[in-house]
């Protein structure tokens, strides 16, 4: 389930959806903040993604986002597919900070390297600026409980740029 996760974040964060020359803070560095009550947008597209930290240029600019069931479906294959511009490029030393929290417990809260997840899907560092396309399938567990999953994801270039902050609520039901 983690890479299913990590896949439709990175699909979203940098493959799709992916200027600042803002400092930011990691957002892991102080107390918890919840991005669920802060304004967000929805993506475009069809999926469950809204952009976050509204307030802040993101590298990223996600012109869709569609993922196939939506929603998910336990135990299916899940088909994600996206468009973006990236206003710059992405160096080796990108992340990505995650938190998945299941309805308010927190499940993972980790930092992953964005460009070994990206060798993962074939799309080696550095990603260029331009315009980014990407597809891939993955096969969701049909083991994940069911319930309301909530996700945060903030992808930070290696000077701590963000490139974008993606949310998304998805339930899952007992099949």
């Amino acid at each position: 389930m983690k890479f299913a996760i990590a896949s439709i974040i990175l699909a979203a964060a940098v493959a799709v959806s992916a200027v600042s020359t803002q400092q930011l803070p990691l957002p892991f560095d102080g107390p918890d903040v919840s991005v669920f009550a802060a304004p967000t947008k929805p993506v475009p597209g069809e999926s469950p993604v809204a952009i976050c930290d509204l307030d802040v240029s993101q590298v990223l600019d996600i012109k869709y986002l569609k993922i196939d069931p939506n929603p998910p479906l336990k135990g299916a294959e899940l088909y994600i597919e996206g468009e973006g511009y990236l206003a710059e490029q992405i160096n080796e030393g990108a992340f990505v900070e995650v938190e998945v929290r299941y309805g308010f417990i927190r499940l993972v809260k980790e930092t992953i390297d964005l460009c070994e997840q990206l060798e993962n899907a074939d799309r080696p560092c550095p990603l260029e600026k331009g315009t980014i396309k990407f597809s891939k399938t993955v096969e969701l567990p049909n083991e994940i409980p069911p319930g309301k999953y909530n996700v945060v994801a903030r992808a930070y270039k290696e000077d701590y740029q963000l490139i974008t902050c993606l949310t998304a609520s998805v339930e899952f039901t007992r099949n």
